[in-house]
């Protein structure tokens, strides 16, 4: 069994960690519903190294593993493959007011070239950047800079974390599918096939990342 380290703690979230981390990764932040798919898609075909854990009382876990898929990741684990680490878990979260301090966790403890977080909307698809390195991510994908009209728990305080913990967050705001499969509900966030599948090919396309694709 790994040992793993308790490395923060505070009344809204605990952090062990299994070793110092010292390469870079592109962190994928699976912590709302689309990213959540996302990060299962993702997990379910390749193989990650869970390196931290994060507890929160905003954690609830759920019972909605059908047979057939890999175990479920409880509470919220930071695993790496390559130049990507996604942070995510089969968690229903209650609220985000631990999120502040896992981003500050992030900038102190993990080196990081973006910070990747995905939300579906009525628009077109568009990326909100923040630095130039970001803005020729959107170039080279021919991606619009856009922002959407509504900011989930994730992505309103990322945005506004961002500049104070020296992050370099990249928000990409994929256009909704709801003409194609439904694959969760959490509360009236509905995530379907289609817009997991576009957000997948973004992280391919953006982040040379060497994913299995079946």
């Amino acid at each position: 069994m790994p040992v793993f380290e308790q490395e923060w703690i505070s009344p809204i979230l605990e952090v062990y960690r299994k070793e110092k981390i010292t390469n870079n990764y592109t962190v994928l932040l699976g912590l709302n519903p689309l990213g959540q798919a996302l990060c299962r898609k993702i997990y379910e075909k390749n193989f990650f190294e869970t390196v931290l854990l994060f507890n929160s009382p905003s954690f609830t876990s759920w019972n909605r593993y059908p047979a057939g898929v890999k175990p479920p990741v409880i509470p919220v684990h930071g695993m790496i493959r390559d130049e990507l680490m996604m942070i995510w878990g089969d968690v229903s979260i209650k609220d985000y007011e631990w999120l502040t301090d896992t981003l500050f966790y992030i900038r102190g403890n993990i080196p990081t070239r973006f910070i990747v977080a995905f939300v579906a909307h009525s628009g077109p698809t568009s990326g909100q950047v923040f630095s130039k390195k970001g803005e020729r991510l959107l170039e080279r994908l021919e991606i619009p800079r856009g922002r959407s009209e509504y900011y989930d728990g994730l992505t309103a305080p990322l945005i506004s974390v961002a500049n104070v913990a020296n992050l370099d967050p990249v928000i990409f705001y994929v256009e909704d599918r709801l003409d194609t499969e439904q694959v969760i509900q959490i509360d009236d966030v509905i995530v379907t096939q289609g817009e997991i599948d576009a957000a997948e090919h973004l992280m391919n396309r953006g982040f040379d990342l060497q994913l299995a694709d079946q």
